[in-house]
């Protein structure tokens, strides 16, 4: 950065020493002289009527062999040696300028150099969180991934709860049924021996019944 900032800064300079100026109206300055007169006419005897400082740019008005009319930026017109006068800036003006411009550069790079230094250390900041989101993410996924293979393994185990529950009720059902249907048996079977027994009784009494009455039958024969 700093490299580019001197090569920026050497065109600058190089551009400014090298390329005349150019205005719609012809611009001329006074030249590394202290300061120069002005005059009232085109000789060293006429009056002087303004002292003009090194670098002040002029208004050319009448172009002369020896002598140039001028013109001061406040109006005031007045002719002066063409000794004194040249197109091009001074030296001492560009030098101001391209001083000023380089300032700016150096200003402007560092506050380049700033803002480069707290994007690096936001930079730094933002890695260590990426970092660290890239370790939750890991992280996440394999607990995902144990999440998912127990899941699986939840719903096998779920779907065999289901199937055993449903069998065992269905052995309830069929438990509830035989239950039911032993039930009628004993029932069954003691009507049967109630029945059976009854009958015997009966049979008993009707045999006590007819031999007795064949005793009797016997006892009035003789």
């Amino acid at each position: 950065m700093i490299k580019k900032t001197k090569a920026r800064f050497w065109l600058v300079l190089m551009s400014l020493l090298i390329l005349p100026a150019v205005c719609l109206a012809q611009t001329v300055y006074v030249t590394e002289e202290f300061e120069i007169t002005m005059r009232t006419g085109p000789a060293t005897d006429r009056k002087i009527i303004s002292l003009i400082q090194s670098g002040k740019a002029l208004q050319m008005v009448e172009k002369g062999d020896e002598w140039s009319m001028v013109r001061e930026p406040g109006g005031k017109e007045g002719w002066v040696l063409n000794r004194y006068l040249t197109a091009s800036q001074p030296c001492a003006m560009v030098l101001e300028r391209v001083r000023q411009d380089y300032d700016v550069l150096v200003a402007m790079h560092d506050d380049l150099k700033q803002k480069y230094n707290t994007l690096a250390s936001e930079k730094k900041v933002l890695d260590a969180d990426l970092s660290q989101n890239r370790q939750e993410r890991d992280e996440l996924s394999q607990s995902y991934a144990t999440l998912k293979k127990e899941s699986s393994e939840f719903l096998k185990l779920k779907k065999r709860h289901q199937e055993v529950t449903q069998e065992l009720e269905a052995e309830k059902t069929r438990s509830a049924k035989l239950d039911e249907e032993n039930m009628q048996m004993k029932r069954n079977r003691i009507i049967q021996w109630v029945l059976t027994g009854g009958g015997i009784m009966l049979v008993g009494f009707f045999i006590g019944l007819f031999s007795s009455s064949r005793r009797k039958q016997r006892s009035s024969l003789y």
